[in-house]
């Protein structure tokens, strides 16, 4: 893939688990004494989701849009790709702080410091990785808690697992709006 940015990589590559997935599916609704090799297959579908290696990644569908693509508004839309990235990025910091740290970020305090970490792809790619790494690190750093119930945003409280799997499929959710609006305005898109 001819990559236009530099997105670097701040996740190691492991052997992939492929039946991770159907292994939380099908524990969904039952307590399971969790293991540091669960929390590693969570944290690898969370990698997985933002970088890669496969196409449907929120990073690997960034390095195919261009600066004339980070403002355009789909006839009839209401979002740029700029938008949806400060959607995605604010929500991994808001996430990652009502569930793991001092719930102080809301909707109403968005997590973007300034400006600039929006304004071209690169630091906006800079401040998606920041935020991932804090919400993976966080991810990490647990044992058996994934049943344990913690903050959102919401104001309810939810499932550890519950958390991390929203996340997995936030990333992947938003990266097809992306591919989809930048295959638009670029105008290739394929079945």
């Amino acid at each position: 893939m001819d990559s236009r940015y530099d997105l670097g990589s701040s996740v190691v590559a492991r052997p992939r688990i492929v039946d991770a997935a159907a292994r939380m599916r099908d524990t969904e609704d039952t307590e399971v004494d969790m293991t540091a090799e669960r929390v590693s297959e969570l944290v690898e579908l969370l990698d997985e989701a933002f970088v890669g290696p496969r196409w449907h990644a929120l990073l690997i569908n960034l390095e195919s849009v261009a600066p004339d693509d980070w403002l355009w508004v789909a006839p009839g839309g209401q979002r740029s790709i700029r938008d949806i990235v400060a959607h995605v990025g604010g929500c991994k910091f808001m996430y990652q702080n009502q569930a793991f740290g001092d719930g102080q970020y809301t909707w109403d305090t968005p997590p973007v410091a300034d400006g600039d970490a929006l304004v071209t792809i690169p630091a906006a790619i800079d401040w998606l990785r920041e935020g991932h790494q804090r919400l993976r690190s966080s991810v990490a750093a647990l044992d058996d808690e994934l049943p344990r119930l913690r903050g959102h945003h919401s104001g309810t409280l939810r499932e550890t697992r519950w958390i991390i799997k929203t996340m997995i499929e936030h990333d992947l959710y938003h990266s097809g709006e992306i591919n989809y609006i930048r295959a638009l305005r670029q105008q290739d898109d394929e079945i």
